[in-house]
């Protein structure tokens, strides 16, 4: 694992860079994001007791911390990814509600299934994991499925749609 200038581990970016890496500055010793966290759920004191478990067991190690400082620098890698991930991950659905609310403006009262339908499609089109083209694919193929007369099947229901 690559040793960082102040002697840390750097983690090894996997894919390209998300929202949460554009809010950073690399001369920044605290994530803007990290110091917003702080403000919302302090956790001082958990982070006191980590810190004391950890010296503790550094302690009880004695001269054979190499083990422990490399779980530790794992467990740094794993929570800041993870972090990043969940961060990205929150921006993408927080984008995706925000475009809905902008949509549900136009939309008719009379549209109140049609916009339940689009929720469920866009909460499935987000949990897939897939790239956006191919979730705008798959969209644009059922789309495409209903014009073309699918539609005119009866539903489980036994209705017909129009």
């Amino acid at each position: 694992m690559p040793v960082g200038p102040g002697g840390g581990h750097e983690r090894r970016r996997t894919g390209p860079a998300g929202p949460y890496a554009a809010l950073g500055r690399e001369r920044d010793d605290e994530h803007p994001v990290d110091l917003a966290l702080e403000r919302l759920a302090p956790l001082r004191e958990l982070r006191a007791r980590i810190r004391d478990a950890a010296r503790r067991l550094a302690e009880a190690l004695g001269e054979r911390r190499e083990p422990w400082l490399e779980v530790e620098a794992l467990l740094n890698d794993y929570r800041v990814a993870r972090e990043e991930a969940c961060f990205d991950l929150g921006f993408e659905h927080g984008l995706a509600a925000g475009r809905a609310q902008a949509l549900r403006r136009t939309a008719s009262p009379q549209d109140r299934e049609a916009l339940a339908l689009a929720d469920r499609i866009r909460d499935e089109a987000l949990l897939a994991g897939l790239p956006a083209a191919a979730v705008v694919t798959a969209l644009l193929k059922a789309a495409w499925a209903l014009v073309l007369g699918l539609a005119d099947q009866p539903t489980p229901t036994g209705r017909r749609n129009p």
